[in-house]
């Protein structure tokens, strides 16, 4: 009896042996604690001993980690480099929330994350492209570009440039438009029954082309101009206008001021970066001839668009 009861002791022991062994043996390293995850990400860590690494979210196993990988930074504490493990997860299935990602190794939980989950609405989104420059990072001063990849589900690094350089030679989709002026009209193409649209080239000789169409109350002006411009960094000189920059890169984000009429209107459009377009030097298109400015000709523009008489 007595030995019995030793076996059972010692048994437990070993279990609990082992147990805290697999927990000191592993670690997973993505997931982050309290972090968050979206698309379609890598989870990965390292074990000293096993190859069977079993991932749960949620309590579900969503499948075994591949494992082997050459981890040399684990060489000292395990004796060996092959510990890596990883394993591709769509977090978009998750549609959003909290959620916990356990690892296993050989049925013996060694890791823990619980995470925020990013959603897009769907599991896997197709046919999008989208570019964008996060300002500032990763040092002042220095613009980030990102891009949408469709295949991780997510936006990629595509390069950092300078925040005052960056050319600014290619083509444009005009998404944004507001207008306020001192005589009280204001115009903004985010409330219902106004819209912009169309497409902004600057050449790399100096010249810039547009066709624009503002379409308010269901009535549609559609314009084409062109003319010469400098790129002044934090401005645009166009065509003796100057238009302050508010943001550049993949989105191109101006502001100008412009009389009109006797009065003064103020004047921001927001234009993407159009992938894959290239501004080829061609010779600008018929120029608007009255008036003189861009800011005059879309002044212009949304007063026959709304019906005004003047």
């Amino acid at each position: 009896m007595k030995s019995h009861a030793l076996s059972l002791v010692a048994a437990a022991t070993a279990s609990l042996l082992m147990s805290a062994g697999a927990f000191a043996l592993g670690s997973l390293e993505n997931p982050q604690q309290g972090g968050i995850e979206s698309g379609i990400a890598a989870i990965t860590g390292w074990h000293c001993t096993s190859k069977n690494i079993e991932v749960r979210v949620d309590g579900a196993s969503i499948g075994t980690a591949g494992a082997g990988t050459p981890r040399q930074d684990t060489a000292g504490v395990c004796g060996r480099a092959d510990t890596g493990f990883s394993l591709l997860y769509n977090y978009a299935l998750l549609k959003g929330g909290t959620h916990k990602v356990d690892v296993y190794a050989d049925g013996v939980a060694f890791g823990s994350a619980t995470i925020q989950a990013g959603y897009l609405g769907g599991e896997f989104l197709t046919g999008l492209s989208s570019a964008h420059r996060v300002t500032d990072f990763p040092a002042r001063g220095t613009g980030t570009r990102v891009q949408w990849s469709q295949s991780k589900q997510g936006f990629v690094i595509a390069g950092t440039e300078p925040l005052t350089s960056g050319t600014l030679v290619g083509t444009y989709d005009v998404r944004n438009l507001w207008l306020i002026e001192s005589s009280g009209l204001y115009v903004s193409t985010l409330t219902s029954g106004a819209s912009v649209s169309g497409t902004w080239t600057y050449g790399s000789n100096g010249q810039f082309n547009a066709t624009l169409s503002i379409t308010m109350g269901g009535l549609t002006q559609t314009e084409s101009f062109s003319g010469s411009y400098t790129d002044g960094g934090h401005y645009v000189l166009s065509d003796g206008e100057f238009d302050l920059v508010v943001e550049r890169g993949e989105t191109l984000t101006l502001f100008t001021l412009s009389p009109f009429d006797g009065t003064v209107a103020a004047l921001v459009w927001s234009m993407a970066r159009l992938p894959g377009v290239s501004a080829a030097d061609e010779g600008p298109a018929a120029t608007l001839a009255t008036p003189a400015t861009v800011g005059g000709a879309v002044r212009a523009m949304v007063a026959k668009a709304a019906g005004l008489t003047r």
